[in-house]
């Protein structure tokens, strides 16, 4: 265990407020909570999305040690959902340790915490350090500033499914496995990868990771839209990565299912998996 998850887990509580923070971070996490800053783009808002709001901020400490990251706080929204049991920048705080330590990039985790009153939750906050230089795998589909870079892009998609299989190895479901989540920086050849907003993770038993092995890969091909011949490159490069476990049926019936892929199982709905290469 890092000393950083020994840490969350000593200040963690389901039934009253608490905080937890890096070294040197602790001031500025005060000063946070005391005086949030305003919701409005010059003042580094970045994104807004289902009650979530993130900034992307500069401060220095006493010791004028200067840190550069993005603040996250939500809500509690259906406050009833998190009674007794961990919010969902709590969650997504030690799905960064948990990744880290399992060799996959995300950005160092500062801050996070709850803030409740008896046992409800009523907002809760993540502070990581942000990731200069980068964008987000939105860039690569179809429509984006990067689609038509074919090496660049071929590259962005290996380095993930390949991080992506080595979680699943470890019995993880991502279940939210979208392009935008995934930030990326450096040209062909010298792609960097970095994995963010990961609180819907979670550990899955082994009979369920064939059925989580399938939805996070039919999230990513669904999203970047690429030929057919490029998603069966990259699906038999991904189970080529799996250690253990692979897929029931190899590379054939794992191809079928994506394409067959239904969210439920009498649903009518088809997906459409593949497209234009630019």
């Amino acid at each position: 265990m890092t000393d950083s998850m020994a840490q969350l887990d000593r200040c963690e509580r389901r039934f009253a407020s608490w905080e937890f923070a890096v070294p040197g971070f602790a001031g500025i996490l005060s000063e946070l909570l005391s005086s949030p800053p305003p919701a409005r783009k010059e003042e580094g808002l970045i994104n807004v999305s289902s009650g979530k709001y993130v900034w992307h901020l500069r401060r220095r400490n006493r010791d004028a040690e200067e840190f550069d990251f993005a603040w996250k706080t939500n809500p509690g929204k259906t406050p009833w959902r998190y009674i007794l049991r961990p919010s969902l920048t709590t969650r997504e705080a030690r799905n960064y340790l948990r990744f880290a330590a399992l060799g996959i990039p995300t950005p160092r985790v500062l801050a996070a915490g709850d803030i409740r009153t008896c046992f409800i939750l009523r907002q809760c906050f993540i502070a990581t350090a942000f990731v200069p230089g980068s964008d987000d795998g939105r860039a690569f589909m179809p429509g984006g500033p990067k689609r038509g870079e074919t090496a660049l892009r071929r590259e962005f998609c290996r380095k993930n499914l390949e991080l992506l299989a080595k979680i699943h190895d470890a019995g993880i479901f991502h279940k939210a496995f979208h392009p935008r989540n995934l930030l990326w920086r450096g040209g062909a050849g010298t792609v960097e990868v970095f994995w963010i907003d990961v609180a819907r993770c979670r550990a899955v038993p082994a009979r369920r990771l064939p059925r989580a092995v399938l939805v996070d890969l039919h999230v990513f091909f669904r999203d970047m839209r690429l030929t057919a011949a490029e998603l069966t490159e990259l699906a038999e490069f991904y189970l080529s990565c799996r250690r253990s476990g692979g897929y029931p049926g190899g590379r054939e019936q794992l191809i079928a299912d994506l394409y067959g892929f239904r969210r439920r199982r009498f649903s009518r709905r088809r997906y459409i998996l593949t497209g234009e290469t630019a």
